[in-house]
């Protein structure tokens, strides 16, 4: 039973199904997404430290370009093709990389040092590169007080609680509330588009592709390339996720704080495709 309350995957998909049959909290289902994402984000990052040694500053620049540069350009570029969810992509090009990089970079062989240290660099980028993308994109339309206060909740706040509670929980306890945190995210978020799952089936297709190529496909391409640049496996592993990853549970709160539940939704597709491009990794299948 441990074992599967310790897989992201096997309670993700249980949220996704509770949603759609039950329509998510009959109330105050964005505070109780909120407050799991802030629980969830504060014990994800709780056991990582702060430091950034000199050497891996070449590599942790890579891991911003592949993902505020490669990855970002792209989701921007999907927005622009799918219009009537533009807020949602901006929003979404404009988190940082998902925190699961580093366990995930250890599953799959990665380099884990190197995974820890750019996390970390681009969490504190965070702080300034979402409000900034955001509000560049989207002046007219966001309320920049709410924009703030979003990110300083989100990231900052997190960030500052991790601080305090440095090493005093198990990684394996961590991992299991914040995948309970997780489950209570995105049910809420799913149940509030269940309508739109059910009625709009042809936009969700056209979603669910954009987000495979934005995932699977974008990973594919860097991971081909490092290997014929003959970069070590442990680095292409690492360069791979931060190509592919965002903070998804992010992005769900924030687009929905500033628009509405519907932007969020590529967000919902985006980590469905992220835990299938996760097994394939694992698998090897690709």
């Amino acid at each position: 039973m441990l074992r599967l309350l310790e897989s992201f995957s096997f309670l993700i998909s249980l949220a996704i199904v509770a949603g759609v049959l039950i329509g998510g909290f009959p109330a105050y289902g964005n505070e109780i997404a909120t407050l799991a994402l802030i629980i969830a984000m504060t014990l994800s990052i709780s056991n990582i430290p702060f430091k950034v040694e000199a050497k891996e500053i070449k590599h942790v620049f890579v891991a911003f370009l592949l993902n505020y540069g490669l990855l970002s350009a792209f989701i921007i570029s999907l927005g622009y093709l799918m219009h009537d969810y533009f807020e949602g992509f901006i929003v979404m090009a404009a988190a940082p990389p998902a925190i699961a990089i580093v366990p995930l970079s250890s599953v799959l062989k990665g380099d884990r040092r190197h995974s820890l240290f750019s996390v970390i660099f681009l969490y504190i980028a965070a702080i300034f590169m979402m409000p900034l993308i955001i509000y560049f994109f989207l002046a007219k339309e966001v309320n920049s007080i709410l924009l703030v206060k979003n990110v300083v909740l989100l990231i900052l706040l997190p960030m500052l609680l991790s601080r305090i509670i440095y090493g005093k929980i198990g990684e394996r306890r961590s991992r299991i509330i914040t995948n309970f945190c997780f489950f209570f995210l995105v049910f809420s978020v799913i149940g509030k588009n269940r309508q739109f799952i059910f009625e709009e089936v042809s936009l969700l297709l056209f979603l669910s592709i954009a987000m495979a190529a934005r995932t699977i496909g974008i990973g594919l391409i860097v991971k081909s390339i490092a290997s014929k640049m003959g970069i070590e496996k442990s680095k292409i592993v690492n360069y791979t996720l931060f190509s592919s990853f965002k903070n998804e549970g992010l992005v769900m709160i924030i687009a929905s704080s500033l628009f509405s539940y519907e932007t969020a939704l590529p967000a919902v597709i985006a980590l469905i495709f992220e835990m299938i491009w996760i097994c394939c990794m694992e698998s090897k299948i690709i």
